[in-house]
């Protein structure tokens, strides 16, 4: 079970103003969890754009790249030896 926080951090007046009126709404269900998803969206794009550069990164490692199409390589006909029955 996740645990939660308490954590106190200043908005600026009019999203709050907007979050409340999402609430209104009934576009969400609370500024807490309008709040909330916003922040698991903008974690997940941080983490995604990490990953993007992690890999572009690791594309210019030839040894990776190596080891990686060799990999492909090795599993390239896998497949073919069930005779395509999946």
């Amino acid at each position: 079970m996740e645990t939660n926080i308490r954590y106190t951090a200043m908005l600026p007046e009019k999203d709050v103003l907007i979050l409340k009126e999402l609430v209104a709404s009934k576009v969400i269900p609370s500024v807490n969890s309008g709040i909330r998803d916003a922040i698991e969206t903008y974690i997940d794009a941080c983490k995604r754009e990490q990953y993007a550069l992690r890999m572009r990164e690791a594309a210019q490692d030839k040894d990776f790249m190596k080891r990686t199409m060799d990999a492909q390589n090795a599993f390239r006909d896998v497949d073919s030896e069930v005779g395509g029955e999946w």
